[in-house]
């Protein structure tokens, strides 16, 4: 079965790909799943950010303002908590794809993506989502946890590019 067709079928899960730096630490992550609604549908839950914000975990709320979209974020571990925010531009191609690229704030440098292309003649859509940030900005505790616990980096990234195919999933139903 060649890539397309195993990432494509409504039996296969998403797939995704991780990128790598020269020291072998994850700095990147896209994942490709099917979500059983139209290019239409999926682009108008994504792009009404402070919506679709509802449907994401870690995320309290979203504020837009024009092309300038504010996160904040909560982050739990145990009896720790902490909360960051940051602001992204938004750019986009209407119904193609959507890039929310970081301005300020914490977590520094990040990057998500979502490309929509249509399949079964506009029945389905297929979804790419990916993300990148930088991880170390995130403080003390993540730090601590990281140099502990060095296996989380390698999730940290394709857990988020899936939460965000699940949440997009949860939104279109």
């Amino acid at each position: 079965m060649s890539d397309q067709a195993s990432v494509t079928s409504p039996h296969e899960g998403p797939v995704v790909r991780v990128s790598l730096a020269r020291d072998g630490r994850p700095v990147r992550a896209a994942a490709t799943g099917r979500i059983e609604a139209s290019v239409a549908r999926v682009w108008s839950t994504i792009y009404d950010v402070e919506r679709f914000a509802r449907f994401l975990p870690m995320v309290n709320h979203a504020r837009r303002r024009g092309d300038d979209v504010t996160f904040d974020l909560k982050f739990r571990v145990g009896f720790f908590s902490a909360g960051f925010e940051f602001t992204a531009l938004a750019t986009y191609e209407p119904e193609k794809w959507l890039a929310l690229t970081w301005i300020a704030g914490e977590p520094r440098d990040i990057k998500l993506r979502f490309a929509l292309t249509p399949l079964d003649g506009g029945a389905a859509c297929l979804v790419e989502t990916q993300a990148e940030f930088d991880v170390q900005s995130l403080g003390w505790l993540v730090k601590y946890f990281l140099k502990n616990h060095s296996e989380i980096q390698h999730g940290i990234f394709p857990g988020i590019t899936l939460v965000l195919l699940d949440s997009i999933r949860r939104a279109t139903s």
